[in-house]
């Protein structure tokens, strides 16, 4: 089967990812502004806090595409479309709120900081199904069935997005082997912990492994990323330098991004955890301080820089 263009009745892509993106701009700026009042509270949620956002936007999109506001959010409303029925009606607030958790969840659930026994566990299968089966399918629905315009969100809720002042019209049938696309992304995603688990057995990644689990027990982090890796830089007189380096982003409590003290702790103990420590040129500590609700974020960062030769054995 061809696809063929939409009809009048289907809104067209670019109106919807420009309503999308109108009403993303309002999220933020309510963000912003929870962020200026609640910022101590959300920084001490740390990876929950983008459940915060996640009802906050499910609130906003579930009320807004409902009959309540006749299935417009404000970005539809300046460009004219709606969240409909086959029947050219909105919708109720349960089937609006459904809808939207369906875009919602592996949106705000992808970024989120899971612990590393999260990830060990067999939560890390659903997780990896959600995130990466959602988004994905979201992403090729959204590109590629032009005849319905449907999305994942649309197709589990029975919605169309139409445009606002237009009769209904025949669109013709949802292309079936869409559905066979999104059975395998669900599927792949679902699987991908498989191969990432096995990759995260080899022995680069256990150093990794073992000295974040290391850092994450200091009482000042909340959460920590490590990696490893060469920066290469030119310059006339010397040629070229080739860098190694360990690296920490350690996410605190309270703002003491620049304490070079708690840096040299959590620097010795990334070089007394990582058996490679002292084959690199550098090690560094990024500390980081502020918060993700999903819908707004505000983080402040300082880079430490030490030599490992000077922080292994030190307590």
């Amino acid at each position: 089967m061809i696809e063929g263009s939409d009809a009048k009745w289907i809104s067209g892509f670019w109106r919807r990812i420009g309503a999308f993106v109108v009403d993303t701009i309002i999220l933020g700026i309510v963000g912003i502004g929870l962020g200026l009042i609640l910022e101590e509270q959300f920084v001490q949620l740390g990876g929950w806090g983008r459940f915060v956002g996640f009802f906050i936007a499910l609130f906003y999109f579930g009320v807004l595409n409902s009959r309540v506001f006749d299935g417009q959010t404000v970005g539809k409303k300046l460009v004219s479309i709606r969240v409909v029925d086959g029947d050219n009606q909105s919708i109720d607030l349960f089937r609006s709120f459904a809808r939207y958790s369906v875009l919602g969840v592996p949106f705000f659930l992808n970024g989120a900081q899971f612990t590393n026994d999260a990830m060990a566990s067999f939560w890390i299968y659903p997780i990896s199904l959600l995130i990466f089966g959602g988004l994905l399918s979201v992403a090729y629905l959204y590109i590629f069935n032009r005849v319905t315009r449907q999305s994942l969100h649309d197709l589990a809720a029975s919605t169309y997005v139409v445009n606002a002042e237009s009769e209904k019209a025949d669109i013709g049938a949802f292309w079936r082997p869409h559905l066979v696309v999104v059975a395998a992304l669900f599927l792949a995603s679902a699987f991908l912990p498989v191969f990432t688990s096995k990759l995260a057995q080899n022995e680069p990644f256990k150093d990794l492994l073992s000295a974040q689990a290391a850092l994450i027990e200091h009482p000042s982090v909340t959460y920590v990323g490590v990696s490893s890796g060469t920066s290469t830089r030119s310059s006339t007189s010397d040629g070229t330098k080739t860098t190694t380096y360990l690296s920490a982003q350690a996410f605190l409590q309270n703002d003491t991004v620049s304490d070079t003290e708690l840096a040299e702790q959590l620097a010795t103990i990334l070089a007394n955890s990582h058996s490679n420590s002292q084959q690199m040129d550098l090690i560094q500590i990024v500390l980081t301080y502020g918060y993700d609700i999903g819908i707004a974020s505000s983080w402040t960062n300082y880079s430490h820089t030490f030599s490992p030769a000077d922080l292994t054995g030190q307590n």
